[in-house]
């Protein structure tokens, strides 16, 4: 997965809106079939979103619904004739879950983004992180984690989960994904909490409306004055074949190095 910083969810069941989100500004849209849809509009939801895949659409994510219902082994039989890019494993709770899409997916190149919103999930985390090369990220789901929790769905209380997340997406080198900020109408509130999660770990977040893109995409993408240091490390550590440096005084290693290196992938988003 190239590097993102936001996801913009658009409902399965409204074909109509697939092409304007594709066109909102997103780096990524998840087209839903879980949550967004009602159980009898399942069949027509997951044909629509599969005839606008045919159609050459394929650089999108579609969220199934969890692989331990019928309904998601059969959203897993129909993807796997598809060559969309990536596939999200709604309420991901195992490595067996990863496993089972692993399986499903054996003969295309299908990426998958495990979402993790129930205490198993959390529990499992590191080991769902780690299941699969086919993984390119975690997602946090909140609402429904705020719900086992039996915790309020805003920061602090669902901090410690958040956090739960940020430790084992990093320890499998995975993008991490945070959930949508629900009201709309609350910009400050969208700035505030998407510079909390930046320095927290995560790499993008979810969107639930086109308008909330262009704010996510300012607080996450790097400053110039980033860039221009992120630069100078990676020219350094390519002039040196790698190993400890020094620049503008300050002594880089090869954590540094990498971290100027997502840096430069997330800047080049901008552009």
């Amino acid at each position: 997965m190239n590097a993102i910083r936001s996801l913009l969810f658009v409902p399965g069941s409204r074909s109509d809106r697939f092409d304007k989100a594709l066109g909102a500004g997103a780096d990524l849209i998840c087209i839903d079939l879980e949550d967004a849809v009602l159980p009898d509009q399942k069949d027509s939801a997951r044909t629509a979103v599969l005839d606008y895949i045919a159609k050459g659409n394929n650089q999108v994510c579609v969220r199934i619904n969890p692989v331990n219902t019928d309904v998601g082994q059969q959203d897993l039989a129909a993807f796997s004739q598809s060559d969309v890019a990536y596939v999200m494993l709604a309420k991901c709770s195992s490595a067996a879950d990863v496993k089972a899409a692993e399986t499903a997916f054996a003969n295309n190149n299908i990426q998958l983004i495990a979402l993790i919103e129930s205490l198993d999930g959390l529990t499992n985390a590191v080991e769902i992180a780690q299941s699969s090369t086919r993984l390119s990220a975690l997602m946090f789901g909140g609402a429904d984690m705020s719900a086992e929790l039996r915790c309020d769905f805003s920061y602090e209380p669902l901090l410690f989960a958040r956090s739960q997340l940020v430790f084992a997406a990093a320890k499998a080198n995975l993008q991490l994904i945070d959930v949508p900020y629900i009201d709309i109408k609350d910009e400050a509130g969208l700035v505030e909490e998407t510079q909390r999660i930046k320095a927290l770990g995560y790499s993008a977040k979810a969107a639930i409306h086109p308008v909330q893109i262009a704010t996510i995409h300012q607080v996450l993408t790097p400053t110039a004055e980033q860039v221009s240091y992120a630069e100078k490390v990676v020219a350094a550590s390519d002039a040196a074949g790698g190993g400890v440096l020094v620049v503008d005084g300050r002594m880089i290693d090869r954590p540094i190095v990498l971290a100027s290196q997502r840096i430069l992938q997330v800047a080049a988003l901008a552009h």
